[in-house]
């Protein structure tokens, strides 16, 4: 089927140029009083690809429209994260640097997730 093939070939891309990430993930929840409890948790290791990717940002400046540089992630179409938002915060550290994962989108073929991608915000 197409959309095994496409997961395939995801998985060997994540493959030549993987990060092995850790993510730890806070979880808020409703306490029923008008307050949130928070619990973290450290999930299993996975497999992704960080990428950077150019993108233009308007700016309000003189100088109009700037290049900025965005940073993605390729997950497996099965990977563990979670957008942020009010309910979830799926960080980890990668190198040097911390990372939080902004956003995450399911890439659909014949009505299967075949990857994610995620859009990452560095902390440090």
């Amino acid at each position: 089927m197409l959309y095994e093939s496409i997961r395939n070939q995801q998985a060997a891309l994540i493959a030549k140029n993987k990060a092995q990430i850790i993510i730890t993930r806070k979880t808020r929840t409703a306490d029923g009083a008008g307050g949130w409890t928070e619990a973290t948790s450290t999930l299993a290791s996975q497999d992704f690809r960080i990428y950077y990717k150019g993108s233009r940002v308007y700016l309000i400046t003189d100088s109009g429209w700037h290049t900025a540089r965005q940073i993605k992630l390729i997950a497996k179409y099965d990977a563990d994260v979670e957008p942020e938002n009010e309910t979830f915060l799926d960080t980890f550290s990668y190198g040097d640097k911390d990372y939080k994962i902004k956003d995450v989108k399911s890439i659909y073929t014949q009505g299967y997730v075949v990857f994610k991608e995620c859009a990452l915000e560095e902390l440090t």
